[in-house]
């Protein structure tokens, strides 16, 4: 036996917010961990520049709000954090984008050994209806990503102390010569 359900305009209005809903979101940027560069390090801690691929397979551009990510070395030692993108990502593009992360200096967190990103990257979608729906609270696009690499060294030179001065060294005033007196 088939059941009928009543119509209401409510279950009409409702379908037709869900249909609007759907068309006015975009394919979310595809994100691909790409390399991990230790830019500097000290007897503690080690900085690293993680490195990702953005690719925006849709027409339109695309404003990226904020990365929130983790990173895990294999000792399970780990580096969580925000980070603003302060980006645009252009429509049927490809973009690099680098964002920071910390770790304590050990032998898993050292060139050549593999470490673990995960997190999301909050996007702002185009379209007016997108807009409507994020300062309404209702839409938060993200998209999530997660890949391994392992770390090359890319540590910058740093200049000797003597090299840091950029100006000629100057000599120091003398004293004014004795002037005869008369």
């Amino acid at each position: 036996m088939m059941m009928k359900v009543p119509f209401h305009p409510r279950n009409m209005s409702l379908a037709v917010a869900l249909s609007a809903f759907a068309g006015c979101t975009i394919a979310p940027p595809q994100i691909t961990l790409t390399s991990i560069r230790r830019a500097d390090s000290t007897s503690s801690a080690n900085e690293y520049e993680l490195e990702f691929e953005l690719v925006n397979t849709q027409g339109k551009a695309v404003e990226l709000e904020t990365w929130s990510y983790s990173v895990v070395a294999p000792d399970g030692s780990t580096y969580g954090g925000s980070w603003a993108a302060l980006a645009v990502l252009p429509g049927d593009a490809r973009k690099s984008l680098v964002v920071p992360a910390v770790l304590d200096a050990t032998a898993s967190t050292a060139p050549g050994a593999s470490l673990t990103v995960s997190g999301e990257l909050a996007y702002r979608d185009p379209g007016n209806i997108a807009r409507l729906l994020r300062e309404a609270g209702l839409l938060h696009s993200r998209s999530t990503f997660q890949g391994s690499a392992a770390i090359v060294d890319a540590l910058r030179v740093k200049p000797a102390a003597a090299a840091q001065s950029a100006s000629p060294s100057i000599p120091p005033p003398q004293p004014a010569p004795p002037t005869p007196a008369g």
